[in-house]
């Protein structure tokens, strides 16, 4: 069985073939997938479709990904906001399995994806690290797992290093997962200490990540969990086309190659990472 830690099937280019979609997932041997949640709406829709969806076994998180940090600029929104995802978490306890995405993201870029802000870029970075706190809390609060989202600047430089600032000491107590990886080796180091679980994308198929290739070789199997983060970042042969959930073995694979091990072993060890992960 394979598992998708990290997808968005609410996402608009999913809306008029979705069935389609899964069940080729499932053909392709996916048992679980994750639908992430990103702000309050899609936390929602997430929900939804894990309660309705029957091709795959469901489930679904609530969470307020950094790129928030755009709009939300005071202490009181932040606060409001968190305490509608509780009780979204209260109502759907069966579903919702974990909080998240949240974390920091410090790619600012028109395309990367951030709503439209007149704040500066420091002001959006901190917001997103009260966001980040608030969700923290809320996690510990609820005694549910992290979905962490962490992306660095595009260039170099300590002030857009959000791996810099992301092992915060609220952390400490808490169980999660990094997804998407791109860290370090060092960071790599403080998420297990944490014992964070790391997660990888069909970014792992691109030429030029060599060196998270170079990082799965050193990580123990056992703290390793697969994603496709559809629709987004398609494995390297459809670059270019909408992700889904079946090129989730592509991950899987590249893993599996990498450290010498049947890809039926690879995927067992994977399943029940997710599945302790995010008690299911």
């Amino acid at each position: 069985m394979l598992v998708d830690t990290h997808a968005h099937l609410y996402w608009d280019s999913y809306q008029t073939d979705l069935d389609q979609v899964l069940n080729r997932a499932k053909q392709n041997g996916l048992g679980l997938i994750i639908n992430i949640g990103t702000d309050l709406p899609t936390s929602l829709r997430a929900i939804t479709q894990a309660k309705s969806i029957t091709e795959i076994p469901t489930y679904a998180t609530v969470g307020l990904h950094p790129h928030e940090g755009a709009t939300l600029n005071t202490e009181q929104q932040i606060e409001e906001e968190v305490k509608k995802l509780e009780q979204l978490y209260i109502e759907n306890k069966e579903k919702v399995v974990a909080i998240g995405e949240c974390g920091l993201d410090f790619f600012f870029r028109e395309n990367a994806g951030f709503n439209h802000s007149e704040l500066s870029q420091d002001e959006q970075k901190t917001n997103q690290r009260k966001l980040f706190k608030s969700q923290i809390q809320l996690a510990k609060k609820l005694d549910l797992p992290l979905v962490i989202h962490c992306r660095d600047g595009h260039s170099t430089g300590s002030d857009l290093s959000a791996w810099s600032e992301i092992f915060i000491s609220e952390l400490e107590g808490t169980i999660g997962v990094f997804h998407n990886f791109s860290g370090t080796l060092e960071d790599a180091k403080k998420a297990l200490s944490l014992g964070y679980y790391l997660s990888f994308s069909c970014v792992v198929t691109y030429p030029k990540n060599q060196y998270l290739r170079d990082l799965i070789k050193d990580l123990p199997l056992d703290k390793i969990v697969t994603e496709t983060d559809c629709p987004f970042l398609p494995p390297q042969q459809i670059r270019g086309q909408r992700n889904e959930p079946f090129n989730v073995a592509e991950v899987v694979k590249t893993i599996s190659e990498i450290k010498q091990l049947p890809f039926t072993e690879t995927a067992k060890v994977i399943t029940e990472n997710a599945q302790r992960l995010f008690g299911i």
